[in-house]
């Protein structure tokens, strides 16, 4: 139970430092354009718009550090240190993981060299200081091609968020341009609101549809394993009641049909009640984020040669929180508690499930 706590907390924390990286990043891009066009008022002088630029990258790098640090430390994906170093040698996800090395290396070459600016000299900090721009959208790259929330609706808000921020400056940029003839001006606008539009469109049709945890290359085990008890499976038709439970386990969304139906899906293995499987379907209306406005549910629990010693119906759906009443062929009632958490990313679920007998069951 422990070890299943301590992976969710890294994952939890790889996701959130991830995102607020992307977040900064994007905030020191808007400032270093800024600088760039000497932008200057009363209120923000150019000195501070540097300082607010120089910290904001510091902070990119130390939540980056965070993030890859709780990364190789989760067991669950196989990223080693060596992948952090050397681009697309991984066995997970290369191609976009190896993005992240990318711009990981880029932004650490953007800091070292703003730090020793004044040895260097302005030119060769100029060219690695242009050069390292490309790692914003390198790592936004990243971020939609590994993230586990890239079909979440608050992530992809905050994806767009920082395109629109990224192109806004751009394009104020172009605006305040005078060297550059109207053509060129025109041309790097439309270029620009192009690119934008098409990262946009990549992210929908690709990263946000099922099925991208394998075309992205997420090895064939990481699937195998969250099909696989981690405890012999219980034997004589038993189940240890009451019990508590981590879980790991598959997800599946099909649909929706022309009616606008979708089922979702959830196998799962509990370790802690000897292995016993875990059947959930959810029956509703597809969500545009994702999952069902459930209209009916099922959940069946029982263990391996027995799958339904206990079977019934769905009571309560709270997000990813799932409440069931079951039953046994002698009348037993269990009320099984799922807190489940969700990777879209590699269509698996963790959490913890519960189990204790039902009110019916403690009257007899």
């Amino acid at each position: 139970m422990l070890a299943a706590t301590n992976s969710k907390a890294l994952w939890y924390v790889t996701r959130g430092t991830g995102m607020v990286s992307l977040v900064l990043l994007t905030l020191t891009v808007a400032l270093g354009v800024a600088e760039v066009a000497r932008y200057a008022s009363p209120r923000w002088p150019r000195f501070v718009l540097a300082a607010i630029h120089k910290n904001a990258s510091l902070l990119a790098v130390a939540f980056l550090a965070v993030h890859i640090l709780t990364a190789v430390a989760d067991s669950f994906a196989p990223i080693h240190l060596v992948d952090i170093l050397i681009p697309f040698v991984g066995s997970y996800r290369p191609i976009w993981l190896g993005l992240g090395t990318v711009a990981f290396d880029l932004l650490i070459a953007l800091v070292i060299t703003s730090l020793l600016r004044e040895r260097i000299g302005y030119r060769a900090w100029r060219v690695v200081h242009w050069a390292a721009y490309a790692c914003w959208p390198i790592a936004l790259m990243h971020g939609l091609g590994t993230g586990s929330d890239t079909r979440v609706r608050w992530a992809t808000l905050v994806n767009v968020a920082c395109i629109v921020m990224v192109v806004a400056a751009v394009w104020w940029r172009i605006a305040s341009t005078r060297t550059a003839t109207v053509a060129r001006r025109a041309f790097a606008t439309f270029a620009s609101a192009a690119i934008a539009l098409g990262v946009i469109v990549f992210m929908v049709v690709e990263p946000m549809r099922p099925g991208w945890a394998r075309k992205a290359g997420t090895p064939t085990v990481i699937f195998s394993a969250a099909r696989t008890p981690t405890a012999p499976p219980t034997t004589g038709g038993q189940i240890p009641i009451p019990f508590s439970s981590a879980t790991r386990g598959s997800i599946a969304e099909t649909g929706p049909d022309s009616s606008g139906r979708s089922t979702v899906k959830i196998d799962a293995t509990l370790p802690s009640a000897g292995g016993a499987q875990l059947h959930v379907l959810i029956r509703g209306t597809a969500l545009a984020d994702g999952g069902v406005n459930m209209r009916d549910g099922s959940v069946r629990l029982g263990v391996a040669g027995a799958p339904n010693l206990y079977h019934g119906r769905i009571v309560s759906l709270d997000g990813t929180n799932i409440a069931a009443s079951v039953h046994n062929a002698a009348g037993v009632t269990l009320d099984i508690n799922m807190q489940f958490v969700v990777d879209q990313g590699t269509q698996t679920v963790g959490g913890t499930v519960t189990a204790r007998q039902g009110v019916s069951a403690r009257g007899n």
